[in-house]
């Protein structure tokens, strides 16, 4: 494990069940955590579906019912009206700006003599 073994005992390094070293200059750091057996009863199967009975399922079908649970709404509009009141900006900060901005930058702007 790289643990000098002045610092530690055996006893010590036996009873920890995780732990974190860092030498004098925080240049190395060793860290210690063991995998965890869990029993067999604590344990629940992956739920698979039957192949030949299931529905294909898309994105929206997966997303709409979780997001009804949460009682979360997706709504766009006033969005950015929101973002702009609160941080007394415009509401073009908040629209995203594209490839056009990005390829219109210079790659290597002359340097300030």
């Amino acid at each position: 494990i790289g643990i000098p073994r002045s610092r530690f005992s055996k006893h010590f390094l036996f009873r920890l069940s995780s732990f974190i070293l860092t030498d004098n200059h925080l240049d190395t750091t060793a860290c210690y955590h063991p995998s965890v057996d869990i029993p067999y009863e604590h344990t629940k199967p992956i739920p698979r579906p039957d192949p030949v009975h299931d529905i294909e399922e898309t994105h929206d079908l997966v997303l709409t019912p979780r997001l009804e649970e949460k009682g979360e709404h997706l709504e766009q509009g006033p969005m950015t009206e929101q973002l702009s009141k609160m941080f007394f900006t415009t509401k073009h900060f908040w629209y995203p700006h594209g490839q056009n901005h990005r390829c219109r930058r210079k790659p290597n702007p002359p340097k300030h003599r």
